[in-house]
C-alpha cells in the first residue's frame, strides 16, 4: 500500500517527513545566514513568498504589504532599500503584522504550483548559490502569478 504524505493545512504542499514547510523555512533561513551572496539576492522575496503561502495569523495590511513587496521587487520598480525602507515605515510603532486568530481572507489561495520546499528541501542536498537564487526567484513569480490570478494584477 502506497503511504501518502499529508497536505500543508496553509499552502497545500505535500508535506514528506523531515520535509514539511516549517522545516524548509528553517533550512532556507540557514542557508542564507551561511550565504551571504544568497541572503542579500531574495531575502526579501523568500521570506514575503513564505507569508504569502502561509497567511493563518497575519493582517491582512501584512499581506498586502507582502503581496506589493513581491510584486515590486519582481518587476523592478524598488530596490531591496527601498522595499526595506517601506516595510519599516509600514510596520513601525504599534502597526503590526501578527493577528493572533487571525485566518487568510476567504479569496486567498489555499494551493499553490510551487512550495518553499521547491527551493530548498532539508532531506535534499543543498543547491549552489546561483542555483537557489534562480529557484527562489521561480517561487516568488509563481506566487505573484497565483495571487494576481486571484486578486487582479497589482
Amino acid at each position: 500500500m502506497t503511504r501518502v504524505a499529508p497536505a500543508c493545512a496553509e499552502c497545500g504542499a505535500e508535506q514528506p517527513e523531515g520535509g514539511a514547510c516549517r522545516a524548509c523555512f528553517h533550512a532556507l533561513l540557514a542557508y542564507e545566514a551561511e550565504r551571504p551572496a544568497a541572503f542579500g539576492a531574495v531575502h526579501h522575496l523568500t521570506v514575503a513568498t513564505y507569508f504569502l503561502q502561509h497567511p493563518a495569523g497575519y493582517t491582512p495590511r501584512a499581506l498586502d504589504a507582502w503581496h506589493a513587496l513581491v510584486d515590486d521587487a519582481l518587476g523592478g520598480r524598488a530596490s531591496v532599500a527601498e522595499l526595506r525602507e517601506r516595510m519599516g515605515r509600514e510596520f513601525a510603532g504599534a502597526a503590526r503584522t501578527r493577528e493572533p486568530g487571525a485566518t487568510p481572507p476567504t479569496h486567498w489561495p489555499a494551493r499553490w504550483p510551487l512550495s518553499v520546499r521547491d527551493v530548498i528541501d532539508p532531506r535534499q542536498p543543498l543547491p549552489e548559490p546561483d542555483e537557489y537564487v534562480a529557484r527562489a526567484l521561480r517561487w516568488a513569480a509563481a506566487a505573484r502569478d497565483t495571487l494576481a490570478a486571484v486578486h487582479g494584477a497589482r
